[in-house]
């Protein structure tokens, strides 16, 4: 344990470091020392024992792995959450009841509860596996083999087995297999750094360091970047995860998920229940324990008011409504791959953004173009989304023409020619029915996830990015194949980075004779004039013009055309396009005749033999430059490129200002650029601190004069990467951060992280996007990584939370709507399905603190809970917003909880309350329409008695009826007998056993006769239920009534209570008046071949007798036992009822018993049936009792039994009416509960369909709850009529009058939210912030304490 703090500072310090800026002096070293210090030699490179030694020292040349969790214990984990445990002990608690008391509910109820947990389990399982899937995403960017120089000798060898000092080769097309630095390298050299930096184009890379930060200079390429074009030979100064790219990677890995806000939300909802829930359960438990209740009892209770008060559905209703939005978002591009995402992005109060690929289209496009028409030079928009005026060139104009012609001719970038036909998987042509291939239209509309389309071009283009721009801008207008078809090149000068030009020299289709098709014959058969054409860098093409084409014509070049070319280049580059300029010039055939040898370095001389402007050219070089170079140039125009913004994006960015969402552009590509996208998608919209300096600057303004602008007043800044670090002061980013408008520029993946961790800081929730590996770690500590599907990497797709398919910004904004949508809906789904709540805990209540037979059982909670209450409450996944959500700020995850209190109260204590009220409404309606007034409730649930015992009541009034409602007039044979208040004194018949209320009558109280004797543990010895002399005194430790108790309450006017309301019911059975004890009485009764547990708990068949067999003297054959009612749980009444009663006067007690303690438990007992086995006197009293059984031939043929067994009377029947009765009205009225609570659950999720707005208003459209709504009432209907459910389950089969109860309650629910949202309407005003869109409330008290 001492280690673990030094642990954990070493972890947070090594992070610290990786954050840090990447600090290399490899690229300023001299190739001399750097030699030296790498033990290499730059000619034949390392010796195999060098090799050796280095590789045992630096290790394999690959990112190291992280430590992975196994399997096994990764799903454990998903097993033993917190609310996972708590189900856990739930079901282990059931299956621990099921064992002891042999009840089939139990089983049921544990197994369902193991079956929540495992399923739960199991999906979240299935969606946490991102960390391994992470490092092999890295582990992909390394090339399989390299050719490395060793031993003087070229080999191909496997990369991961380079070391530091190795010399490599790497050529266009490979990845580079370690961090290099450059030795030698073609002119054309570049490597793609958009992976590592952001960078949209290939960067130049040449062997001469140009900038003192490793990522800018040009002499070092990085391990994962790659080269597009050209060849270099490079020294390996880092390997594995020493490079740059493994400290991203290890930055990466190292740094954590953050918790997603609903998973916050949820944790803090389930510790709230889960609280509530052990809280009233163990307080219950120890309550009931103190009442006497049986250890068995109590657990199984205390499972219950657990189960009615945790949400057992919730993790699946979550889930599937989250699982339901995220294929609602895959239809608009947004690939979801963290379900807990999908509320995150609507959580989202700040964005940072990448810019490529992202709010940009990652496609160069020529936005711009400049060309002399008849009002001179002029800037001209082409048709892109960097504007919005569409095109306005002429596409008549020569001049236009011109430059067209030359950006066509002096351009290697071609089309692929399968991409101009449709092809097969295979990349075969598909051809058409006469056997022609099947041609492609150049332009293809795209259709993104928004809904808004993009145009674009279908065919592919292959070669440079720019040059590909300017190809898709001039084949629309005129066929680049055929122009360079017909006028082919005769000589090319690539273009490098001394000279910043490329030169080409053409013929002209004008002069083309033959009708040749060939290049070369077109070449020897034109005699005509050749034509130079070039492009390159603005300033340098200018300096080589001395004329200009006009509005078709060439004139001569003033200083002040000049100043007017270099005045809209600069106006361009301040937009943060990229420029490229054209020119020509025709050759005349005296001195360039057909047949000249065009030549870039001919002998003698240090420039190409033919005209390039050479005008104020200066060359170090020896030799001179050849007089035809410095000829000028015919200055065409420019090219302004730019990788433009996605149309959708401006709309996107400006919803989000609405929302609240604050976005942020994070990029790695220059400030310049950066600040132009910002401004024409919306993210910068006022001046930066920078541009109020530069306008004062040059307005000559000094503070205090008027126009001078305060930059320290700027809403917008635009940070470089230099000016921010790990190590920078929290008052700077602050200062930083608070600016509504900000771009961050040529950032690294360390700073991005940084600026992620400050914007969390400050308390926002902050989604990432990103395409490259430099984006990785920002994306993974984001609380919402959202990577791109086209253009991202696949290490930022694994990093990444979500994918965006389409790249488009928009469609972030769109999971934003959904993500906003969701969380109101989950707030709408657990209200609903939390007011059910109340109904589900009172039932458990009313039973411990009024005793009353349990209103509704823990199956028809869950039945409930993960049955009916299923498809409504996932149905508020289809509701659509109730107003615009995307006009308010984003919520607050302090105080707008996905479960507040003000939710709690209105579902608990307002609409559960009233909820609660239906249910027992009904439960004791229907109770009272078979026979049990609510009245007589009270006490009767106490201890383990009904339903396993004969009723005993007294009665005023009423009278005893036979099965066929005749009523027993005779007193001597059934007939009742009243004292002079009217209450019964007389006991029923077997002829007459029910009790009619008649004119007037009611049952008076209710009460169940005392268990008070306690048998020993076991069962006896070849124990027989039909045989008494099997019995002895073991009763397996559970308490039973005896004949004494049964006497006493008789003697009180308390008489066994069949209901004749039950004989008329839909349930009664006429032969529980004479049951075969042989037959069963299904799940849990006690008879036929029921466990012994269920037996001894139950109506014993016959009567125990504390006096029966003794000497009169002593009661039983053992010591009393006074435990103050330990295992009895009788009521205070029918205790009383014992207590004072006189045994002697009984048929059992001799006159010596003058007193049997009404709270004493007994230890000692006789049992007697009237079996054959009792062959002495002792049970003779009690033959005589109706409480025995009788002993028959046929128990359904009355006229054939007696009370005594002999050889042909040997079955046991036993009235089991009362009890029978009990438990199946109870189970009608628990039925009835249960589908009252469906009923008002009707309502309850018709005013959860809003939480503002009137019903009436949001409508009825949503008819994924129209059917939910259909479904809970169908299936509550099932489960109450199929027959096997009703078994599992203690449903029945309800009169339809017990249907309709709970519908008043219902329309009552309804009625009452429907008048607290319309006073809380008109109490909150709204007003809208014209500045922002958005639209805000003045709360009213009504909105303040009941708006959840």
């Amino acid at each position: 344990m001492s280690d673990s703090p030094k642990k954990k500072t070493a972890e947070e310090q090594r992070q610290h470091e990786l954050k840090k800026n990447v600090v290399l002096t490899e690229h300023k070293e001299p190739l001399g020392d750097l030699q030296t210090r790498l033990g290499t030699s730059f000619e034949s490179g390392l010796t195999t024992a060098q090799v050796k030694t280095l590789q045992d020292k630096w290790g394999a040349n690959m990112l190291t792995p992280p430590k992975e969790t196994p399997m096994c214990i990764m799903f454990v984990k998903e097993l033993t959450g917190f609310f996972s445990l708590l189900l856990w002990l739930g079901a282990v608690l059931c299956f621990v009841a099921y064992y002891l008391k042999n009840e089939a509910d139990n089983l049921y109820l544990g197994t369902v509860l193991a079956l929540v947990v495992l399923i739960t389990g199991i999906f979240s399982f299935l969606q946490n596996k991102k960390s391994s899937d992470l490092m092999k995403s890295f582990a992909n960017m390394l090339p399989p083999k390299v050719l490395v120089l060793r031993d003087g000798v070229k080999v191909n060898e496997d990369a991961k087995l380079l070391v530091p000092g190795d010399i490599v080769e790497v050529n266009a097309g490979d990845l580079v297999p370690a961090d290099l630095r450059v030795l030698e390298c073609s002119d054309n050299l570049q490597v793609d750094n958009s992976s590592l930096t952001g960078e949209s184009e290939p960067q130049k890379r040449k062997n001469v360091c140009t900038n003192d930060d490793p990522l800018e200079t040009q002499n070092l390429c990085f391990f994962g970047t790659q080269i597009p074009e050209g060849s270099m030979t490079a020294v390996v100064i880092s390997t594995g995860d020493h490079t740059v790219m493994g400290r991203i990677a290890a930055l990466a890995m190292q740094t954590k998920n953050e918790q997603t806000p609903i998973n916050k939300e949820i944790e803090h909802f389930i510790h709230i229940i889960s609280a509530i829930a052990i809280f009233l359960g163990v307080s219950f438990l120890i309550v009931n324990a103190t009442k006497g209740a049986d250890l068995t009892t109590n657990l199984v209770f205390m499972i219950g008011i657990i189960v009615a008060n945790v949400p057992e559905g919730l993790i699946v209703t979550v889930t599937v409504c989250l699982t339901l939005t995220a294929s609602r978002m895959h239809t608009k591009m947004v690939l979801v791959k963290n379900l807990e995402g999908v509320e995150t992005l609507g959580s989202t109060s700040c964005i940072c953004s990448d810019k490529t690929g992202t709010l940009t289209q990652n496609i160069m496009t020529v936005a711009r173009v400049v060309y002399g028409g008849k009002e001179g030079f002029t800037i001209e928009e082409c048709e892109s989304s960097f504007s919005k005026k569409g095109a306005t060139y002429q596409g008549d104009s020569e001049s236009f023409l011109a430059l067209c012609k030359c950006a066509t001719l002096c351009n290697v970038c071609s089309f692929d020619e399968k991409s101009k036909f449709v092809c097969d998987a295979e990349n075969e042509y598909v051809l058409d029915a006469a056997g022609s291939r099947q041609s492609v239209p150049f332009f293809n509309m795209r259709e993104q996830g928004d809904g808004s389309t993009i145009k674009e071009v279908a065919w592919k283009p292959i070669g440079n990015a720019s040059e590909a721009a300017m190809i898709k801008l001039i084949n629309p207008i005129r066929d680049v194949d055929a122009v360079r078809a017909k006028a082919p090149a005769e000589t090319v000068i690539p273009f490098n980075s001394k000279n910043k030009y490329q030169v080409h020299v053409h013929t002209q289709e004008s002069y083309n004779e033959g009708g040749a098709t060939d290049a070369a014959e077109i070449i020897a058969s034109n005699k005509g004039k050749r034509i130079v054409y070039m492009k390159g860098a603005p300033e340098r093409i200018l300096d080589r013009c001395d004329k200009q084409m006009v509005d078709g014509k060439i004139t001569q070049m003033s200083d002040g055309d000049r100043k007017t070319i270099e005045d809209l280049n600069i106006q361009l580059a301040e937009d943060g396009l990229r420029c490229l300029a054209f020119c020509q010039a025709e050759l005349g055939t005296k001195e360039f005749p057909p047949g000249y040898k065009y030549e870039a370095d001919p002998d003698g001389y240090c420039s190409p033999n033919f005209p390039i402007g050479d005008i104020k050219t200066k060359y170090s070089a020896t030799e001179p430059p050849h007089p035809a170079a410095k000829t000028g140039m015919v200055y065409l125009g420019m090219m302004a490129l730019i990788d433009p913004p996605r149309p959708a994006v401006p709309g996107a960015v400006g919803k989000c200002k609405t929302a609240g969402v604050k976005v942020i552009m994070v990029t790695g590509d220059h400030p310049v650029t950066a600040q132009a996208i910002a401004y024409k998608v919306g993210i910068l919209w006022s001046k930066t601190s920078n541009d109020m300096e530069k306008e004062n600057d040059r307005d000559g303004l000094s503070p205090g004069d008027e126009g001078w602008q305060d930059p320290d007043e700027a809403q917008a800044i635009t940070v470089p990467g230099h000016k921010i670090d790990v190590d920078m002061p929290v008052e700077k980013w602050d200062a930083i951060l608070e600016h509504p408008q900000i771009v961050f520029a040529r950032t690294s993946p360390q700073q991005k992280l940084i600026i992620v961790e400050n914007c969390q800081r400050l308390g926002h929730i902050v989604a990432v996007t990103g395409d490259g590996v430099n984006d990785s770690p920002a994306l993974k500590k984001a609380d919402i990584g959202v990577a791109m599907g086209i253009m991202g990497s696949e290490v930022s797709k694994n990093a990444a939370d979500m994918i965006l398919l389409d790249d488009n910004f928009a469609s972030i904004v769109a999971g934003i709507e959904e993500g906003r949508l969701i969380f109101d809906n989950l707030k709408k789904s657990i209200c609903y399905t939390l007011t059910s709540n109340i109904p589900e805990i009172s039932p458990f209540l009313s039973f411990i603190v009024f005793n009353i037979p349990l209103p509704l059982s823990t199956v028809l909670i869950l039945g409930i809970d993960l049955g009916t209450d299923m498809v409504p409450a996932i149905s508020m996944a289809y509701e659509k917003s109730e107003a615009d959500i995307m006009k308010r700020p984003p919520r607050n995850a302090k105080v707008d909880r996905l479960v507040t209190k003000k939710l709690i109260h209105l579902a608990y204590f307002q609409i559960g309350v009233m909820q609660a009220m239906s249910g027992f409404y009904v439960y004791m309606l229907v109770l009272n329409d078979y026979g049990f007034p609510p009245h007589i409730l009270q006490g009767l649930g106490l201890g383990d008695y009904w339903g396993k015992q004969a009723l005993y009541c007294r009665f005023q009034g009423g009278q005893y009826v036979n099965t066929l409602g005749q009523i027993a007039t005779d007193t001597n044979a059934g007939g009742a007998r009243y004292n002079s208040l009217g209450v019964i004194i007389s006991k029923p018949s077997r002829e007459f056993p029910f009790w009619d209320r008649g004119d007037g009558g009611y049952v008076i109280d209710c009460e169940f006769p005392t268990k008070n004797f306690r048998g020993s543990k076991d069962s006896p010895s070849g124990f027989k239920k039909a045989d008494s002399s099997t019995y002895t005194d073991k009763t397996e430790s559970w308490s039973v009534i005896t004949s004494e108790s049964i006497e006493a309450m008789e003697d009180d006017n308390y008489y066994e209570y069949v209901a004749w309301r039950s004989r008329m019911s839909p349930f009664w059975n006429t032969n529980w008046l004479n049951w075969d004890i042989k037959e069963s009485e299904g799940v849990g009764g006690s008879l036929g071949d029921s466990a012994n547990t269920n037996f001894f708990n139950s109506q014993p068949v016959g009567l125990w007798s504390l006096c029966v067999g003794n000497d009169g003297v002593s009661l039983g054959v053992g010591a009393d036992e006074d435990t103050g009612g330990y295992g009895m749980l009788a009521s205070s009444e029918a205790t009383d009822v014992v207590g004072k009663w006189d045994p002697s006067s009984g048929t059992t007690c001799s006159s010596a018993v003058t007193t049997i303690g009404g709270k004493t438990l007994y230890n000692g007992a006789k049992f007697c049936n009237g079996g054959i086995g009792e062959t002495d006197s002792t049970c003779d009293p009690l033959y005589a009792s109706t409480h025995m059984p009788q002993w028959c031939e046929d128990c359904a043929d009355t006229t054939s039994c007696g009370s005594r067994e002999t050889s042909t009377r040997n079955k046991v029947c036993l009235n089991i009416a009362s009890r029978s009765s009990q438990k199946e009205a109870l189970h009608h009225a628990q039925g009835s509960y249960f589908i009252s609570i469906i009923v008002v659950q009707w309502a309850d999720l018709l005013i959860c369909k809003t939480r503002w707005l009137s019903l009436r208003t949001q409508g009825l459209g949503n008819s994924v709850m129209n059917f939910g709504l259909f479904f809970e009432t169908l299936l509550g209907a099932y489960l109450s009529y199929v027959p096997f459910l009703n078994t599992a389950l203690g449903t029945r089969n309800i009169r339809f009058t017990h249907w309709l109860p709970g519908i008043p309650w219902s329309m009552l629910i309804f009625t009452y939210d429907e008048v607290r949202k319309y006073l809380m309407r008109t109490t909150s005003p709204e007003t809208v912030d014209h500045s922002t869109g958005q639209v805000k409330r003045i709360k009213g008290w009504l909105e303040l304490n009941t708006y959840y």
